[in-house]
């Protein structure tokens, strides 16, 4: 301690008392050996799942290839990452190529740089990145609501499905063949990925294969536990019937919890909504009501520089209230 000053003495051993707790929290306590564990297990079983999804047949990378057009195949040599983003098409539940993809991708690219450069007095080097930007977010955002909507609507049916497949199993059925029964019984989003496992199967790709790959393209926690369950349980053995009896009670639970959030979030949504929507409907009727007024915010620099902050802080800020209200459960 030679040369240290009482001050100095004291800063230290007052951050030194945080800096130790948060050590204990994070690497030392019962809870984060716990998680800890939890992650190395997930992380046996992401392995498992990477494994089996490399084995997949060679007859279903042949019926994939024969649905690949010209523009798709050019779409693959141009995009990054591109059997990411067939999955994440796939995981729309509609019928929506990689080719496809693209060319609405420079459809807007286009259409957004030209719009800014007849309608702007901005430089014209901006154009190009502004199409660019518009051409790459749009989809993005798009294909985003799109899987969303289509979790919402695979959970909503989960919970009946998990049911049926438990009273199959407790009727003596194989798992495989309930899951084909919840194919063929029910409809939506759970429907139609339960037939394509079934029709995976048929063309010859192991049980866990089509349930893992499954589990990839809907991106639902809810059905990646049903799939563990199914492992563990053709490895260990168990009683089947009552662990997935429990699982969709425990589905059940979490619905109802993302239900009372929501409800308990709505007020601050509606704010969010009113905020946001507030500035435009204020500019509707001063343009009713009195157009050169502002319209001098259109067409002077002034008034465009006062669009682009404006603009910039209301995204901000609808954007902080969007992340305020939306919780992970």
């Amino acid at each position: 301690m030679r040369g240290l000053g009482p001050e100095i003495i004291v800063l230290l051993l007052v951050l030194a008392v945080p800096a130790a707790a948060a050590v204990y929290y994070l690497f030392l306590s019962p809870a984060a050996r716990g998680k800890r564990k939890m992650r190395e297990k997930m992380k046996s079983l992401s392995e498992k799942e990477r494994k089996l999804q490399a084995a997949e047949s060679r007859e279903m990378s042949l019926r994939r290839d024969e649905d690949r057009t010209a523009l798709d195949r050019l779409a693959r040599r141009v995009l990054p990452r591109a059997e990411v983003l067939r999955t994440r098409l796939e995981a729309t539940g509609k019928k929506i190529t990689i080719g496809t993809y693209l060319l609405a991708s420079i459809i807007i690219a286009v259409i957004s740089g030209v719009c800014y450069w007849l309608f702007t007095d901005y430089p014209v080097a901006v154009a190009p990145f502004l199409g660019v930007a518009a051409g790459a977010l749009l989809p993005h955002k798009y294909v985003n609501r799109q899987i969303h909507k289509r979790q919402e609507a695979f959970l909503a049916g989960l919970s009946e499905g998990l049911d049926l497949i438990v009273r199959g199993v407790k009727s003596g059925l194989p798992v495989a063949e309930t899951i084909a029964v919840v194919g063929e019984e029910m409809e939506g989003a759970i429907a139609q990925e339960f037939k394509r496992v079934t029709e995976d199967t048929r063309v010859g790709m192991t049980l866990e294969q089509a349930l893992w790959t499954a589990a990839e393209r809907v991106g639902v926690a809810e059905f990646r536990f049903f799939v563990v369950v199914l492992t563990v349980q053709r490895e260990t053995g168990g009683n089947l019937s009552e662990t997935l009896d429990n699982l969709s009670e425990m589905v059940r639970s979490r619905k109802q919890m993302k239900l009372k959030v929501r409800a308990m979030s709505s007020e601050a949504r509606a704010s969010q909504y009113i905020l946001g929507g507030l500035p435009f409907a204020i500019a509707g009727l001063l343009l009713l009501v009195s157009p050169d007024y502002i319209l001098t915010l259109w067409y002077t620099e002034p008034g465009n520089t006062i669009l682009w902050i404006g603009g910039g802080m209301l995204f901000m800020g609808w954007w902080v209230m969007g992340r305020m209200v939306n919780f992970d459960i």
